[in-house]
């Protein structure tokens, strides 16, 4: 049985302002954090989010959902070059908090699209514990993620659909091709890894979604 509390954490983000999240700890001991950062309008309550958090709660995981909120109007007129120091001090301020709640020998970091971002500033960020990362639907089309895709050498699972937008197959190729990387590409899948109009196969897809992630948790 699953035990662990819930509560926030004083998080200064960008320019100081409060970083919404949700720390979920457990109540015995637990030697891994995981991260997870939301998409721009896929909360850490839509499916892909709301059940790897359960796997990773069932593995004696603590687990930080970051709930930052990039549809504000701030965020949206900011310059290219703003945003990504928005998105890079948000996901370092959340990492270095949780990292002080307690004594931890894993990281493993989940993102989803605009999330998977805010892992690439932290990829390689030097730590001494071991580290992992899960890439939801990630922005393929941003070169610094494929350079850090491509220089982090701890475990990493990416979930991609054929039909994304953002699914770039030549840069996945490239990543694999130099790393270990594992990777589960759902064919028709929108960028939500939904079919459109078929919701009994979507359905489907969030449990092989989670058998992956699961099966990957389990490996490393």
């Amino acid at each position: 049985m699953t035990n662990f509390e819930f509560r926030s954490l004083d998080i200064d983000g960008y320019l100081r302002k409060s970083l919404p999240n949700s720390f979920l700890q457990q109540t015995g001991k637990a030697h891994t954090l995981a991260i997870i950062y939301p998409g721009l309008r896929y909360s850490c309550e839509k499916p892909l989010l709301y059940y790897s958090s359960r796997l990773l709660l069932e593995r004696g995981a603590d687990v930080l959902q970051v709930r930052s909120d990039y549809t504000v109007r701030d965020f949206q007129d900011a310059s290219q070059n703003e945003k990504v120091d928005w998105i890079a001090t948000d996901a370092l301020a959340a990492m270095q908090t949780a990292l002080a709640q307690r004594e931890y020998y894993h990281l493993i970091l989940i993102g989803k699209s605009i999330g998977t971002l805010a892992m690439t500033s932290l990829l390689n960020y030097e730590l001494h514990m071991g580290k992992a990362a899960i890439w939801i639907t990630p922005l393929l089309y941003e070169q610094e993620l494929v350079q850090a895709a491509l220089s982090f050498s701890g475990p990493a699972y990416f979930l991609l659909g054929s039909g994304d937008p953002t699914f770039q197959s030549n840069a996945l190729a490239t990543i694999q091709a130099n790393t270990d990387a594992q990777a589960l590409i759902i064919e028709g899948a929108n960028h939500s890894l939904e079919i459109p109009d078929d919701t009994m196969r979507s359905i489907k897809i969030i449990e092989e979604c989670m058998q992956g992630i699961a099966h990957f948790l389990d490996e490393i």
